[in-house]
């Protein structure tokens, strides 16, 4: 959320598809480190509501003020004080339905800036917040809302100090110090959640997991059903109780959701687009992406541009 994407400026007009770092600094950005770090001040995110778009850095982010829905992989959350959103570049995101006092502040940093000059260079991988099956969003206590928004002033004013020498060294070393933080209020919300669930509600929880790591290469009930050992009957019907969708339902969503990122971006071909998402070719596509729209690829990317 581990493998990085490679530095790219994809997006067309104001519709952002993958949200580049420096697009990301440019858009956002009060005060930075290269490209590769930086914090805002509070902000409505006007600029990435609406659209589903992907970050190339790791986000950390916290709700001041207001409410908004936060949608990440299809899952749809409600962002309010405290909320804090824990996104990877393999996440799809979107916020929308913001209140006019909707306010955040959020750190975005590449893996690259968290590992140089650090002896171990997995760190990040360390934290479980930022694994493929880990919950995107989180609600802290007010308490804790408060450390975390400390954490972020006194990063922001050690980014400040340009003239310093170890500025750089300084921001790295608290930005452990806020993926510490951001643990231990993970590892406390987590066990909460996992004692409120029911089997039905694990076993969705472990679907809707393992469909965002699978998705591109495996569309078909069957295989979902054998990777968690259940029945293809057992899984539909469990899902379709717990979301109201059926578990084909949701497969076919993942990869419509990954196609249309991609062809908002136009120096992405057609044909490259089927391929990335593993269609055999873009007939094939095409036809897929049709019945599951009413348009075809080409009639969505000028929808899409308009």
């Amino acid at each position: 959320m581990f493998g990085y994407l490679k530095p790219a400026t994809i997006y067309m007009s104001k519709k952002i598809a993958q949200l580049s770092f420096p697009k990301f600094v440019d858009l956002y950005a009060d005060k930075s480190i290269g490209t590769d770090f930086f914090i805002t001040e509070e902000k409505h995110l006007l600029a990435l509501s609406e659209y589903p778009y992907r970050s190339e850095g790791y986000i950390i982010g916290i709700c001041t003020r207001g409410t908004a829905k936060v949608e990440v992989n299809l899952q749809i959350y409600d962002a309010k004080p405290d909320a804090m959103l824990l996104a990877t570049p393999f996440h799809i995101l979107r916020i929308y339905d913001s209140s006019e006092d909707f306010l955040c502040r959020f750190v975005v940093f590449s893996k690259s800036f968290l590992a140089e000059n650090n002896i171990n260079s997995h760190f990040l991988e360390s934290f479980s917040f930022f694994k493929t099956a880990s919950t995107p969003v989180i609600y802290t206590e007010p308490e804790s809302g408060k450390v975390m928004r400390e954490v972020f002033e006194l990063i922001k004013q050690k980014l400040q100090r340009e003239e310093h020498p170890y500025r750089t060294e300084i921001c790295r070393s608290l930005l452990s110090t806020l993926l510490y933080e951001v643990a231990a209020v993970y590892e406390h919300e987590r066990v909460i959640i996992k004692n409120k669930q029911t089997r039905k509600q694990e076993l969705n929880m472990l679907f809707q997991n393992l469909v965002f790591r699978q998705y591109k290469e495996h569309r078909n009930v069957q295989y979902y059903a054998d990777e968690l050992c259940v029945s293809p009957k057992h899984l539909t019907e469990t899902i379709k109780e717990a979301t109201g969708k059926t578990a084909g339902e949701w497969i076919d969503d993942a990869v419509v959701l990954e196609a249309k990122v991609l062809l908002r971006s136009h120096e992405v071909s057609i044909a490259q687009v089927a391929d990335e998402i593993h269609f055999p070719d873009q007939s094939s596509f095409g036809k897929y992406f049709k019945k599951q729209t009413g348009f075809s690829p080409s009639e969505y990317r000028v929808k899409a541009s308009s």
